[in-house]
Parts: C-alpha cells; sequence; structure tokens
C-alpha cells in the first residue's frame, strides 16, 4: 500500500485551508473594528477639542484678552505629561500664553505630528486653529491613545496569528493522521477486494460521519460484488450442467436421424425432437439474457406509476383455466387498488412466474392464493400454495440461476422462473421472501407505494 504523505492528505488540506479562510476573516473583522473604534476616538478628540476652544472663545467675548491668556496659562499648567496643547498668539505671531512654542497654520481641526509642535513625541495631536479678536488661539488634543490602540491592535494581531497558525497546524496534523488512519483502513479492504477477498468489510467507527456513510455504500457494494462473482461462477457450472444434457440428447438424436436416413426411414421425428431441444435450449438463454437485462437497470426507462391490484387480477384470471384444468383452486384476495412504480410488463412476468412454479410442482387438489394487501406503506403480494414446499436450507438457493432441487434435471424446467422474479423485485426495489406456508410455499414481495387509489 503506498503511504499517504502528510502535506497531501485532504485532511491536512482541509484543516489548513479552513485556517486560512479563518485567518483572512478575522483579519476583516479585526480590521473592520479597529476603524469603527478609530473613527469614534477621532470623533471625541474633534469634540473635545470643539468644546474647549468654544470654553476660551467664550473667555474672551466675556472678559477680553487678558481674561483669555489667563484662561490659556491656566489651561496649560493643568495639562499633565503635555496630554492637551494651548497656545495663544498676537498678531505678530508672539507668544502670548500656552505651553508649545509653535503651530501649524491649520484651517480645520486634524491631527499633525509632535515635532511640528516643538514636542519630543513618537504621536500625533488633533489640532484647532482659530481667530479670536486678531489672536490666534490653538487647541490641541494628544493622539496617544489612538496610538496605543494602533500598538495593541498590531501586537495582538500578530500574537494571535501565530497562536492560530500554532493550533491550526497542530489539529491538521491530528486530524490529517486520524482520516489517514481510517483512509488507510479503506485501502487496504479494497485492496485485499482486488485480491478476491470479497468478505472483506470496513469497520464503522460509529460516529455516523460522512466517511462512516462512505464505508457502508462501499461494504454493500463490495457485497453485492462478491454475490454477482459468485453468481457468475455458479452460473458458468450450471450451464455446463443444464446445457450439457440437451447438447447430448440433441447429438444422440442427430445420429439417430442420420442413421435412419442412411437405412432409409423416414426422419421427422427426430427432427422435431432436435427442434424442441433447440428450442429449450434457445429458452434458456434467452431467460438468461432478460434477466441480465433487467438486473442491469435498463428496463427502468419503461417505468410508471401501475395498479399492481390491477395487474395481480388479470394475471390471475389469464391462469384461472389452466389452473382449473390441473385440478387444483385458484384463489384471489385483494383489498383495494395499490399505485406502485414499475414496468406493467415485467410485473407480470413476476407473478405469471410464481403461479407457473406453483403449477408446476402442486399436485391435483391443490390450493393457489394470490392476495395483495398494504401494510406499513408497502403493497404487499403474495403467492402461496399448500404443495410440497421448499425446504429452509434451499430457499435461497432456489433465487439462483438454474438452480434446480431436482439435480438430476430430468423434469421440466430450467430453474430460472424463481432467479426472474427475485431480479424483477430487486429492480423495483422490492423485498422478496420465501415462507413455510404449512404446507406448501408462500412467496412474498414487498414493494413501495407510491400512493392509494380508490378506483
Amino acid at each position: 500500500m503506498r503511504p499517504i504523505k502528510l502535506f497531501q492528505s485532504s485532511g491536512f488540506r482541509i484543516a489548513f485551508t479552513f485556517t486560512l479562510v479563518f485567518l483572512l476573516a478575522a483579519s476583516i473583522a479585526g480590521a473592520t473594528a479597529f476603524s469603527i473604534i478609530g473613527e469614534e476616538l477621532v470623533k471625541r478628540h474633534e469634540r473635545v477639542l470643539a468644546s474647549d476652544y468654544e470654553t476660551l472663545r467664550s473667555t474672551f467675548l466675556a472678559g477680553g484678552l487678558t481674561d483669555l491668556s489667563e484662561a490659556v496659562a491656566a489651561h496649560a499648567a493643568a495639562s499633565r505629561n503635555h496630554e492637551s496643547v494651548y497656545l495663544l498668539l498676537d498678531p505678530g505671531s508672539a507668544k502670548i500664553a500656552g505651553n508649545i512654542d509653535a503651530a501649524p497654520s491649520v484651517s480645520t481641526p486634524q491631527m499633525v505630528p509632535a515635532k511640528e509642535l516643538g514636542l519630543n513625541a513618537d504621536f500625533g495631536y488633533f489640532i484647532q486653529r482659530g481667530v479670536v479678536g486678531g489672536n490666534a488661539l490653538v487647541v490641541g488634543s494628544s493622539a496617544e491613545d489612538i496610538s496605543e490602540l494602533q500598538e495593541i491592535f498590531v501586537e495582538g494581531s500578530l500574537w494571535a496569528f501565530v497562536v492560530l497558525i500554532a493550533i491550526s497546524l497542530s489539529g491538521a496534523v491530528f486530524l490529517s493522521h486520524r482520516m489517514n488512519r481510517r483512509i488507510e483502513v479503506i485501502q487496504n479492504t479494497l485492496e485485499s477486494v482486488a485480491d478476491g477477498k470479497f468478505d472483506a468489510q470496513i469497520p464503522a467507527t460509529g460516529g455516523g460521519d460522512d466517511i462512516d456513510r462512505l464505508s457502508e455504500i462501499i461494504n454493500s457494494t463490495v457485497s453485492r460484488l462478491g454475490t454477482s462473482v459468485e453468481s457468475v461462477r455458479q452460473i458458468s457450472n450450471d450451464i455446463s450442467h443444464d446445457l450439457k444434457t440437451p447438447l447430448n440428447r440433441l447429438r444422440i438424436i442427430m445420429e439417430e436421424a442420420f442413421e435412419k436416413q442412411a437405412a432409409g426411414e423416414p426422419v421427422a421425428g427426430e427432427i422435431e425432437e432436435a427442434i424442441g431441444e433447440i428450442s429449450r435450449i434457445i429458452g434458456t438463454f434467452d431467460a438468461l439474457l432478460r434477466i441480465a437485462q433487467i438486473e442491469s437497470g435498463a428496463r427502468k426507462a419503461r417505468f410508471a406509476d401501475v395498479d399492481l391490484a390491477t395487474i395481480l387480477e388479470n394475471i390471475a384470471e389469464f391462469y384461472s383455466t389452466l389452473v382449473e384444468d390441473e385440478g387444483m383452486k385458484l384463489e384471489v384476495q385483494i383489498e383495494r387498488p395499490l399505485i406502485v412504480h414499475g414496468d406493467r410488463e415485467l410485473l407480470s412476468q413476476l407473478f405469471a412466474n410464481l403461479i407457473e412454479n406453483a403449477l408446476r410442482h402442486c399436485p391435483g387438489g391443490s390450493v393457489i392464493t394470490c392476495s395483495l394487501a398494504s401494510k406499513d406503506s408497502l403493497a404487499v403480494a403474495s403467492v402461496c400454495d399448500n404443495g410440497p414446499g421448499i425446504p429452509e436450507n434451499e430457499r435461497d438457493n432456489v433465487l439462483r440461476r438454474l438452480y434446480r432441487l431436482e439435480t438430476s434435471r430430468t423434469t421440466p424446467g430450467s430453474g430460472l422462473g424463481l432467479s426472474m422474479v427475485n431480479a424483477i423485485a430487486d429492480l423495483h426495489h422490492a423485498t422478496l421472501s420465501l415462507e413455510d406456508n404449512k404446507p406448501g410455499l408462500c412467496v412474498t414481495s414487498r414493494f413501495p407505494l407510491v400512493g392509494l387509489k380508490d378506483l
């Protein structure tokens, strides 16, 4: 078995791809949150600046330049570590009061580097500048909180990225090893199947996940494949037995015909007997081909909603005279019309084969009962008799092609009747069961109902 490489495993790739998608989504979400918080902080700074500026301007309007300069000086003295900056310049740009010596000319509130204010800091300031009585009034607020927020966001993002990558890689490796072990089990099982071991099964973990469901499908497929292979083997053996006898008879008949012809005797009887043998051989092959066609599903194209009750009634009516001629009795018990999805011709063939099978094996005076009823959303159809029945250990065998209880094969029949019934039932997703009728045999088929219909 070829080992599965870690980085080539689907489990690792899926987990790692999911991590990348998650990181991308987290980055977008984080950047969006940071942008919203940043905008709110900027608006708060702008509101504080506008309030401070308006307070100082009101002081000037109320008390003149002296009160304004004192207010600016008081605000500047109260500011710690230049959290807020103030500057009052006369019309000649000379400093009157404040805790900074210079300020840029800005027309609207905006952030400027600390160096432009003569301060040694790695963050900026929000500045608002205006003219009050011919004097320049500058009010500013430190943007250190925004700078710290940026640093925290970047540092936190980097650490989160590292942690997520570490966790995701560990998880990817774990998931990959776990999935690879399960895939290796599937590979080993399929390789065993390839070697002809059709009894190999993939064990289920019991988790009910998609791999367990896939394993169930594979197990079912392998089981059906094994059954098909065994069936082919059995068919080959049965064909060799079933055709050997009629071909030998045909050869003997033809040899007798040649001898009679050489002696000048009529050979019409031998030719007629030979034609009969050939017809039986052709009939066997036709039945085998028909079963193969049914099992291939080719007839599903002809499926339609049909009334199973009408089909069974028609078949029972067709065979009623023949049953009476054989000294038997045919009883029909149908509750109501039942609609199934299927092929009318094949369903008719199913019931016909069951009735013919009962006719062939039951003695005179037997009773054949055809019944149809609905139970648990199923149409339950049965053909029962009170004849000799089939031993319990042979009921599965008689569903095989060309299998016959009478191993000497001297009685009429090809051993394909019940095989065709089984193939038709399987094509219609119906279950077929052979049960003891005490005495006799009861063959029951259960079809999925399309619906109930009162006709």
